[in-house]
């Protein structure tokens, strides 16, 4: 199963099928959202549907002592309770916030998403060493239904990015596989643009977040792209350019008209014909389309 990792370094990929971006940490939102609701759970009583593999492995290292905690759709581990609810509130939100703007309600699994929280740099090597990721510089790493987030020091940094790797976490709750890696990626920028504004209480017009389109990737490469580019301009190129794409079906259909079109994706439809049977678009129109977005 591919992982989405974030990296706290310039944009350079370093792992074949892993999405790389830097990561600090949740804004301090104050306050609960109405309806949310965290329950401390001992280990055996938690829900452990949807428990991968990696994360029993989390769960069994030795110097970890974990408590867990239950909300609506997630189940986290942690030791530092403060943090957690805010993992936690974002998460519910961007599951509520991405189901009623796509319009999709019903689960692809039954159970609740983990997602582990390691407190500092030490606890987080140690778990990079027992997952088997390479790169020193991981800070985040979303695997199907899990996440496994190392918490920053500042705890008043940059949201954004977490209400991005979430957005995976969520989107892997709504669809049976994978998306492609341009749709992926740019889903995930659209709900760390918007979503995170939502989540903050901030309105925010979406036309004026894509002006200025400077880094092109060709986009009939970009569209049966299955890795990351190998450059730190080719993925800079590559995150703009999934950003414009998605915005510009976003914003010019319904936004739901992107359900369908992403699970006819992730079940091998060809992409060109799926533009085509979803958007009424051929290749060149979309480009030309997306030009002039």
């Amino acid at each position: 199963m591919k992982y989405c990792v974030y990296i706290v370094a310039c944009l350079i990929v370093l792992l074949s099928g892993t999405s790389l971006y830097a990561l600090k940490t949740i804004d301090d939102v104050r306050g609960d959202k109405p309806g949310f609701d965290m329950e401390e759970v001992d280990q055996g009583d938690m829900d452990d549907r949807l428990l991968t593999p990696l994360g029993r492995m989390a769960l069994e290292m030795p110097d970890m002592k974990w408590r867990h905690a239950q909300t609506t759709h997630f189940v986290l581990h942690y030791e530092r309770v403060t943090f957690a609810r805010k993992v936690g509130r974002m998460g519910e939100f961007m599951h509520d916030y991405i189901g009623e703007e796509l319009q999709v309600a019903e689960q692809q699994n039954e159970g609740r998403s983990h997602i582990f929280i390691f407190r500092d740099e030490k606890e987080w090597k140690a778990f990079l060493r027992t997952a088997m990721v390479s790169t020193e510089w991981a800070f985040s790493l979303v695997q199907g239904p899990t996440m496994f987030l190392q918490q920053d020091k500042d705890t008043t940094s940059s949201g954004s990015v977490l209400a991005h790797e979430m957005t995976h976490l969520v989107v892997n709750r709504y669809f049976s596989g994978t998306p492609p890696l341009w749709l992926n990626e740019g889903l995930a920028q659209w709900y760390e643009e918007f979503g995170y504004a939502a989540f903050k209480g901030i309105k925010k017009s979406k036309r004026p977040q894509f002006r200025s389109f400077k880094h092109v990737y060709p986009v009939s490469q970009i569209l049966v792209l299955d890795t990351y580019p190998q450059t730190a301009a080719g993925v800079r190129a590559f995150y703009e350019t999934s950003k414009y794409m998605v915005g510009l079906l976003m914003i010019k259909w319904p936004p739901e008209k992107i359900v369908p079109f992403t699970r006819a994706l992730i079940q091998g439809a060809d992409v060109y014909q799926a533009l085509q049977d979803h958007y009424d678009l051929s290749l060149e129109e979309f480009t030309q389309a997306l030009s002039g977005f």
